[in-house]
């Protein structure tokens, strides 16, 4: 039987948190009708009362519940990974879904290219109001593309193979880019990447939400970790963000 692991970063999360564990509750009871298994790992920063009620309602969907302080997004998860025990494993925020057509796309893939070390597909926006925006789907990956000249990953819609990123260590402590450094670095090693032309998730994008605050500290991240994997000050990516960083300062 295939296992998959999905690890949800939890922190008072009350307006989301329950689309996001019943989604995850439902796509666990179609697998398994598929003799596939998915083992949900929630890490929770001692929410409030009425998101820790929603996680208490959901309780019997979750394989492995860790509920106790955290550094940050990046440490909970890094939380969750000491956890895993699937074949392959992903992330998930409490405002996001996976698409289950897409899911299962990835996993018939997989059963075919059981050696892939990281796969993604596309996402698409929804608003706050679960509303879909549009669709984002990243281009082929490389190590070379990623770095120069286009920054832009589908984290949500990617899985990544336990046995491969047990050689790479721990997210990085960045509060921002986390995920950006460590797609870089599975690149960087050699990992075996594969696309698939579906969407495998819905990425909620608003004003509130860490992506949408249009934050210059989540460009600053990107460009320190691109500087420190030997990006060019001159390519189209380092000129991109620095112009980016400027614009956001000002009207900040």
């Amino acid at each position: 039987m295939f296992v998959y692991s999905i690890i949800v970063p939890s922190f008072n999360q009350e307006r989301f948190i329950r689309e996001t564990l019943q989604n995850l509750s439902e796509l666990k009871k179609t697998a398994a009708e598929r003799n596939i298994k998915i083992q949900i790992i929630l890490v929770d920063n001692c929410s409030d009362e009425p998101t820790s009620g929603l996680i208490k309602e959901y309780a019997p969907a979750i394989d492995d519940l860790l509920i106790e302080k955290d550094k940050g997004q990046y440490d909970a998860i890094n939380k969750g990974l000491r956890l895993v025990k699937g074949d392959y494993w992903t992330w998930l925020n409490t405002d996001d879904l996976i698409d289950p057509k897409g899911f299962f796309e990835i996993d018939a893939y997989l059963r075919v290219h059981p050696k892939t070390d990281y796969i993604y597909g596309s996402v698409a926006y929804i608003d706050e109001n679960s509303k879909f925006s549009k669709n984002s789907s990243t281009e082929n990956l490389s190590f070379n593309q990623l770095l120069n000249k286009d920054a832009s990953i589908s984290q949500p819609g990617s899985f990544f193979r336990t046995q491969f990123t047990r050689t790479l260590g721990n997210l990085s402590p960045f509060h921002f880019a986390f995920d950006y450094e460590y797609i870089l670095r599975c690149l960087k090693n050699r990992a075996v990447v594969a696309k698939i032309n579906e969407n495998v998730a819905f990425f909620r994008y608003y004003n509130s939400s860490k992506s949408g605050s249009q934050d210059y500290r989540f460009l600053k991240e990107q460009l320190k970790i691109n500087a420190s994997y030997g990006g060019s000050f001159f390519s189209k990516l380092s000129i991109l963000l620095r112009i980016r960083i400027l614009k956001r300062k000002l009207l900040n």
